[in-house]
């Protein structure tokens, strides 16, 4: 399922949706889950999801929104969730972007673009299939025939196999003279 499968979910959509309801006072995961209700009602639509993947979509934007500096904390309100208010940053964007924020816009302010960072998927540093690469290689070098190969026709270790194997044969033609 893709994200634009329910364009009132979206990641902008529903920043648009906090930033307007906090534009009037503190906001809260409840109050956002009520504005969005009445949202769907409004469009006579229905959500598509669980109330629970929408929960915690919008506890995700919070989240960012927070991170942001867009968002601040406020003081719980009786009986309520934490609460969050919005900052002059916050009525900033709200009034550059109307229609909401995407990761792409909370990506310019530097706390989000940190975070980011930080959060980012890190590569392991090592290619599951240099082996395979590497024994494509020296059989090219060896002047092995490309039907050498000994891996399955559908595996990524056929295909690593005959990139070294190509890889082998380009060597092998700079190195010839002429």
């Amino acid at each position: 399922m893709f994200e634009n499968d329910f364009p009132l979910l979206s990641t902008a959509s529903l920043s648009a949706l906090i930033l307007h309801t906090a534009r009037s006072g503190p906001v809260t995961l409840d109050r956002c889950e009520q504005a969005l209700d009445a949202l769907f009602r409004q469009a006579n639509e229905t959500p598509g999801l669980p109330p629970e993947d929408l929960r915690e979509r919008l506890a995700a934007r919070l989240s960012e929104l927070e991170i942001a500096g867009i968002l601040v904390p406020g003081e719980p309100l009786p009986g309520e969730d934490p609460s969050w208010r919005l900052t002059s940053r916050g009525h900033q964007a709200l009034m550059r972007h109307p229609e909401g924020l995407d990761q792409t816009d909370l990506a310019q302010y530097p706390e989000f673009a940190a975070h980011l960072r930080a959060t980012a998927h890190k590569p392991c540093g090592m290619d599951p299939r240099a082996q395979s690469y590497d024994e494509g290689f020296r059989a090219g070098m060896d002047g092995q025939p490309f039907t050498g190969n000994p891996y399955a026709f559908d595996t990524a270790d056929h295909q690593a196999w005959e990139s070294g194997w190509t890889e082998a044969q380009e060597e092998r033609q700079k190195s010839q003279p002429g």
